[in-house]
């Protein structure tokens, strides 16, 4: 099978230790926040220990598997580093990223498909993310989301977000607030 279609199991999720409805709630309030370019409130979303990656694609058919020493389209460990990131982004210092795109993300699909071991939820959801901006005019990318969901003191928090791109060939940039 596939690499990029291994995650989401189609048979039906152990009893889950939170609401389908608590996990949509938290899909969209990310989106929103991201769109409404509050990034202080993102990276509240995420846990401490969280990892962000978007996998290229090996060939027509496969994702890399190993992030550590594969190329990948974006690779961020830690939410200190989702801070680094932000911070690029909003001192200017990301010729990529000026000016800063208009975006709309839309959020559908969302599944919760599992459990860890740990406790931790597993979920996969359908995405889609219009961006506009004055230097490349409107462009519309989609894919998926693999995500696992932790429960903290402060509620329910984004451990890992996999991202993955329909597209194998990137057409501008693509930065955390587009995808």
């Amino acid at each position: 099978m596939n690499q990029h279609f291994a995650h989401p199991a189609p048979a039906a999720p152990a009893a889950p230790a939170v609401s389908l409805e608590a996990v949509e709630q938290l899909l969209f309030l990310e989106a929103d926040v991201l769109d409404r370019q509050q990034w202080d409130q993102w990276t509240q979303l995420y846990a401490d220990d969280c990892l962000y990656w978007v996998p290229s694609w090996r060939n027509e058919e496969s994702l890399i598997e190993d992030p550590e020493m594969e190329v990948n389209m974006i690779y961020i460990k830690g939410k200190a580093g989702l801070e680094a990131r932000l911070f690029r982004i909003t001192s200017r210092d990301s010729y990529a990223s000026l000016p800063l795109a208009r975006t709309s993300h839309l959020i559908g699909n969302v599944r919760i498909v599992g459990a860890a071991e740990n406790g931790d939820i597993l979920v996969s959801a359908k995405w889609a993310v219009v961006s506009a901006d004055g230097r490349r005019g409107k462009m519309v990318r989609s894919g998926w989301y693999d995500l696992t969901l932790a429960h903290t003191e402060d509620g329910l928090r984004i451990r890992k977000k996999k991202i993955i791109l329909l597209e194998d060939m990137i057409d501008g940039t693509i930065d955390i607030f587009q995808i």
